[in-house]
C-alpha cells in the first residue's frame, strides 16, 4: 500500500514539474515574443510564430490520425471532436498572427526603402542648395514640431542681421518634382519685374467663382456659415528629412527665387508665388516658413481680424484644395482670426 502511495506520489510530483516547467517556459516564449514586437523585429518575430505554426500543425495532424483510428475501431468518443477542434482552432490563431507578422515585415521593409530615399534626398537637396552658397542644417530625425519652429524663430531673429531669410523644408521622396530645381536663374528671377500679387489672386478668385458658381449656390454653399475649428498654430510634417535653409535675400518673398516651387497641376507658377508673397508679406507681414512637395505655410506675427474674410478669398484663390480642409469661407475666415499659420496645398 505504501508503495502505490510512493508510486502516486511520484507520478504526480513529476506532473507537476513538468506542468511548472511547461508554464515557465511558455512564460519565457511569451516574454520573448514580446520583447521581440516592441523592438518591431518582425522578421525574428515571423521566425518564432512560424515554428510554432508547425508544431502545432504536427500536433493536429497526429491527433486527427489517432481519432481517425480510433474511429475505424469504432472507439469514437465526442471528446476527439473537441480536441481536433482546440488543435485546428490553435493552429489558425497561429495561421492568423503568422499572416501579421508576416505583412508588418513587408511594411517595416517598405518603410526602411522609403526611408533610405528620403535621406538620399536630403542629401541632394542640401547638397544643390550648398552650391548656391545657401547655408544648409540638418534638423535631426526625431525634431518634435515646437523644437523645429524655435529654430526657425531663432534663425529668422539671427537672419535679420546677417542679411538671409531663414525657411524650413520638408524633403520627401517627390520633393525634387515640386521644384523646377535648380536652373541657375535665381538673378534673373530676382531681376525681373515683379507682377502685382493682389490682382493675380482677384483674377484667380474671379474664375474660381465663376466656376462654383455653375454648381453650387455661392452664399449658402462657398461662404457659408462658420463653425468652431481649430486654429493653425503650428507645423505638420513627417516621413521627411527636415532641413533648414538660410537664403541669401533681404526679404522673405524673394525665396522662391532660390526655391522655385509650382507650375504643375493648379499650383500657381514661381513667379506667381512671388508676386502673391511680395503682396501678403507688404500687407499682413506674411513670411514663407516651411516648404514641402506638395505643401506651403505662410507665418504671420499675429492672426489677421479685420480682413479675415478677404484674405479667406485669397487664399482659396491661391489654393482652391483648401476647401477640402474647411467646410466653407466664413469657416476659413473664423481660422484666420486665431492662426498664426497659413497652410496651402496643392494635389
Amino acid at each position: 500500500m505504501s508503495e502505490t502511495i510512493f508510486i502516486a506520489l511520484a507520478v504526480g510530483a513529476l506532473f507537476y514539474f513538468l506542468y511548472e516547467r511547461k508554464k515557465q517556459k511558455e512564460r519565457q516564449m511569451g516574454e520573448e515574443l514580446d520583447s521581440l514586437i516592441e523592438r518591431e523585429d518582425w522578421q525574428r518575430v515571423s521566425r518564432f510564430i512560424h515554428k510554432q505554426l508547425v508544431i502545432w500543425i504536427v500536433i493536429t495532424v497526429f491527433a486527427v490520425a489517432i481519432v481517425v483510428a480510433k474511429t475505424v475501431r469504432g472507439d469514437f468518443k465526442p471528446f476527439h471532436s473537441a480536441i481536433i477542434a482546440l488543435c485546428l482552432w490553435r493552429v489558425f490563431q497561429l495561421a492568423r498572427s503568422y499572416r501579421n507578422s508576416r505583412n508588418n515585415e513587408r511594411m517595416k521593409s517598405i518603410q526602411e526603402e522609403e526611408l533610405a530615399d528620403i535621406e538620399e534626398e536630403t542629401a541632394r537637396v542640401g547638397n544643390l542648395l550648398r552650391q548656391h552658397n545657401i547655408n544648409v542644417t540638418r534638423l535631426k530625425t526625431d525634431i518634435s514640431v515646437q523644437e523645429a519652429m524655435k529654430i526657425l524663430d531663432d534663425a529668422r531673429e539671427r537672419g535679420k542681421q546677417d542679411g538671409v531669410c531663414p525657411v524650413l523644408l520638408s524633403v520627401d521622396r517627390h520633393f525634387m518634382e515640386s521644384l523646377a530645381f535648380i536652373e541657375n536663374n535665381e538673378e534673373a528671377l530676382l531681376c525681373s519685374p515683379i507682377a502685382d500679387g493682389q490682382a493675380l489672386l482677384k483674377a484667380r478668385f474671379d474664375n474660381l467663382k465663376e466656376d462654383y458658381e455653375k454648381e453650387y449656390d455661392w452664399e449658402t454653399d462657398i461662404v457659408g456659415t462658420a463653425k468652431p475649428d481649430q486654429p493653425e498654430i503650428q507645423f505638420i510634417f513627417e516621413n521627411c528629412g527636415l532641413l533648414l535653409a538660410e537664403i541669401p535675400v533681404d526679404e522673405p518673398w524673394k525665396v522662391f527665387a532660390y526655391l522655385p516651387f509650382g507650375g504643375w497641376n493648379d499650383c500657381p507658377e514661381t513667379v506667381e508665388h512671388m508676386a502673391i508673397a511680395k503682396y501678403w508679406y507688404e500687407k499682413y507681414g506674411a513670411e514663407v516658413a516651411l516648404i514641402a512637395s506638395e505643401t506651403l505655410f505662410y507665418k504671420v506675427a499675429h492672426p489677421v481680424v479685420d480682413d479675415a474674410m478677404k484674405l479667406a478669398e485669397e487664399q482659396l484663390a491661391y489654393s482652391a484644395d483648401m476647401l477640402q480642409d474647411y467646410e466653407n469661407l466664413s469657416e476659413l475666415a473664423a481660422v484666420n482670426k486665431r492662426s498664426t499659420l497659413w497652410r496651402f496645398w496643392w494635389d
